[in-house]
């Protein structure tokens, strides 16, 4: 049976640091936090929207790290959820191995300690 709550790649609850800058004539930065985020993409809270198939550049800052994550992306899903906020995913374009490694690691050791706190 599937289940709709699981996904291709893992994501964990995690507000990392978040740049992104759009793609268009403006190239306007965009400061936010993620609310998740795996090595497929993330989801972050925006004050507002971006329409969906904007390509991004993204440099995620992780507090535990002092190397951020430099990638890019695109908008898969862009959805006001209050007069303020709108809930933003992106997918990340493919990464290179060696930045693939290094989310992933990330990643698991962040569900690992999520799962350790529900232990």
């Amino acid at each position: 049976m599937f289940d709709a709550n699981r996904r291709k790649y893992p994501r964990v609850n995690y507000p990392c640091q978040l740049t992104m800058w759009t793609a268009n004539e403006s190239h306007e930065t965009v400061l936010a936090n993620t609310s998740n985020i795996g090595t497929g993409g993330l989801c972050a809270h925006l004050n507002q929207g971006i329409a969906v198939g904007t390509k991004v550049d993204i440099q995620l800052n992780f507090t535990h790290s002092t190397t951020p994550l430099k990638c890019s992306g695109v908008v898969v899903r862009s959805v006001k959820e209050s007069d303020k906020f709108y809930n933003i995913g992106i997918q990340f374009e493919p990464l290179s191995e060696l930045k693939h490694a290094f989310l992933d690691g990330i990643v698991s050791d962040l569900i690992a300690l999520e799962q350790k706190g529900k232990s």
